[in-house]
C-alpha cells in the first residue's frame, strides 16, 4: 500500500494548490512527517517547505538523508535516483536543484554522453542561495557559500565562497 501511495504523496509535496484546495497543513511537522514516513532520515530542527518536488524516487525516500538544523526552502527539486545528504546547519535557499544522474534519453547524443549517476553531499554549515543547481557526484565543503544561480559541477573546498555558471571559487573565507 505504502509503494502504491507514493507517487500521490510526492505530487501533494509539489503542489502548493492542492494544500490550498485540500486545506492541508503547510507546516514543517507535516512536510517532515511524510518524508519520514517515507524513509527519508530527517534531522532535529530541520525546516522543509512546499512546493518540493522530488524526481526518481523508487519505491520511498531512502537516499534523501537531511541533518539537524537544515532549511530547505520554498520550491526545490531533489533528484533521488542516488543518495543526497545534506549534513547539520546547512541553508539551502529557494529554488535550489540537486540533480543526483544525467540522462541524454533515447536519442543519437546518448553515443556520445553516456548516462551518468552519483550521490551529492552537502557538508555541515553551507550556504546556498536561491536557484542554486548541484549536479552529479559533487561534493560541498564544510563552510562554503554558494552564491545565487550558480551551477555546481565538481566539488567545491572547505570554507570558500564560489559562484557562477559554472561555480568557481570566488575567495576564500576568512
Amino acid at each position: 500500500m505504502r509503494e502504491r501511495l507514493l507517487p500521490l504523496f510526492s505530487w501533494v509535496l509539489s503542489t502548493r494548490r492542492l494544500h490550498r484546495i485540500l486545506a492541508l497543513p503547510e507546516s514543517v511537522g507535516y512536510v517532515t512527517g511524510l518524508l519520514r514516513h517515507f524513509g527519508a532520515k530527517i534531522g532535529e530542527n530541520t525546516r522543509v517547505y512546499t512546493p518540493l518536488t522530488l524526481v526518481n524516487a523508487r519505491r520511498d525516500f531512502t537516499n534523501l538523508v537531511l541533518g539537524n538544523n537544515v532549511y530547505l526552502g520554498h520550491g526545490a527539486v531533489l533528484d533521488l535516483k542516488e543518495r543526497i545528504v545534506v549534513e547539520d546547519d546547512v541553508t539551502i535557499s529557494m529554488g535550489a536543484t540537486m540533480a543526483t544522474h544525467f540522462h541524454m534519453g533515447e536519442i543519437p547524443l546518448k553515443a556520445r554522453f553516456p548516462s551518468k549517476s552519483a550521490p551529492i553531499r552537502i557538508r555541515g554549515n553551507v550556504y546556498l542561495g536561491s536557484n542554486v543547481v548541484v549536479l552529479s557526484g559533487v561534493e560541498i565543503g564544510e563552510g562554503s557559500v554558494i552564491g545565487a544561480g550558480a551551477v555546481v559541477i565538481g566539488d567545491v573546498p572547505p570554507g570558500v565562497v564560489a559562484g557562477g555558471v559554472p561555480a568557481r571559487v570566488l575567495k576564500k573565507i576568512e
